[in-house]
């Protein structure tokens, strides 16, 4: 979101609040004053000189927000954001792109990405091609393709250049607003700059603008042109706002920084799919998270536990346990990547258990044996735990709600 430009949820203290309200209201009036005392020049020249201004004003409040966050010392974690990013860095460079709002000439940055301590699961991006992520959405993220799709939304944010779009467009606001907008976003405070205005209330008036929409879905659809142009799955976008949406709602208590900042919605969801599917990538989700995968691992006493996600569907025995186990995580991928409906699931006269009239699991009297119960009691219990991961998966995803 545009608001989240300017170092979107950064934790402080009400000192601390203040003292980034003063400085960032000082470095945006500044700016404003320098933009308009600025001759008229040609278009290439003015071009360089918007770009130089970006990278100023990015420089600046870089510098403001290093003041406050903590950098990371996970070596790891810091070089795969870093190589993740340079490659995003060289594609949105060399690479123009269809802008739905913003800037809509190539614009090259020399790309800066910092890892910053927190749990909070939240990245942002400043203008110039700073580009932030907490240790938390790090942590959070299941594969490099989602990393990939997060990296490309907020390389587009720099790139579509919309600091600079949303100055442009201040005339929506009146001259106190505007900074006031920003600057709540900055302090992360539950109170808005000066005790005027409430965070919901600022934010209320940036979504009422359209500016906050129409910056998350211009991100999604220049990173989704990057991630085509990329050796990653574009499905990464798509289910990390899936599993944001699924976990914000009901799971665990992180800070959400990133669902407040780029809040997700069925519509964003929508058209990502429209996008892979105008461009024919299939949608994989088994490919790219491990939330919405089967797997196998080694069970009890030699056996094999097949799980969709962490839970658990069947356990198989026998000399090829293994063999039919990876069979059956094939079946079962290829099967809950189409998110089929809960009725094409049934155990065939064979006892074969199917989905969509194909194979999925075939168990025997070896699994039965392990599983100390019938072999007919097995498979209608294994039928319930598939149908069960099925309906939970088609409740999870924006493109079944």
């Amino acid at each position: 979101m545009i608001v989240a430009a300017l170092a979107a949820c950064i934790a402080t203290s009400p000192t601390q609040a203040e003292a980034i309200e003063e400085r960032a209201w000082l470095a945006f009036a500044q700016d404003a004053k320098e933009a308009a005392q600025e001759p008229k020049l040609s278009s290439d020249a003015q071009h360089q000189e918007d770009l130089k201004r970006d990278r100023e004003m990015g420089q600046k409040y870089s510098a403001e927000a290093d003041k406050e966050l903590k950098a990371s010392e996970d070596k790891e974690m810091i070089e795969r954001v870093q190589r993740v990013g340079n490659q995003f860095a060289k594609i949105a460079n060399e690479n123009s792109v269809t802008a739905l709002w913003g800037d809509k000439r190539l614009n090259t940055f020399d790309y800066t990405f910092k890892v910053v301590q927190g749990k909070d699961v939240n990245a942002f991006s400043l203008p110039g091609g700073y580009i932030y992520f907490y240790e938390g959405l790090v942590k959070y993220i299941e594969s490099d393709d989602e990393l990939a799709g997060v990296m490309a939304h907020e390389v587009a944010h720099a790139s579509l250049r919309h600091v600079a779009t949303l100055q442009r467009e201040q005339s929506k606001f009146n001259a106190v607003s505007l900074p006031l907008i920003l600057i709540a976003i900055l302090a992360g405070g539950t109170q808005g700059a000066s005790g005027a205005l409430t965070v919901s209330q600022l934010l209320s008036q940036a979504t009422g603008s359209g500016w906050s929409v129409k910056a998350e879905k211009a991100a999604d659809y220049a990173g989704f042109q990057y991630m085509e142009k990329s050796k990653f799955n574009p499905t990464g976008m798509l289910t990390m706002m899936e599993r944001l949406a699924r976990d914000e709602r009901s799971g665990p208590a992180y800070d959400w920084g990133i669902y407040r900042s780029h809040p997700p919605s069925r519509e964003r969801a929508e058209a990502l799919s429209g996008y892979m599917k105008e461009a024919k990538i299939p949608i994989q989700r088994s490919e790219v998270t491990t939330s919405f995968r089967a797997s196998s691992k080694p069970g009890d006493n030699g056996t094999v536990d097949l799980f969709f996600g962490k839970k658990k569907l069947v356990s198989m025995a026998g000399d090829n346990a293994i063999e039919r186990a990876s069979t059956a995580v094939k079946r079962l991928n290829d099967y809950y990547d189409n998110v089929p409906e809960l009725f094409s699931l049934q155990v065939g006269t064979d006892g074969v258990i199917k989905g969509r009239n194909r194979p999925l699991l075939e168990l025997n009297a070896e699994d039965a044996k392990a599983a100390k119960m019938p072999i007919t009691e097995l498979r209608e219990s294994t039928l319930k735990n598939v149908r069960s991961s099925l309906f939970n998966l088609a409740f999870r995803i924006w493109d079944r709600a």
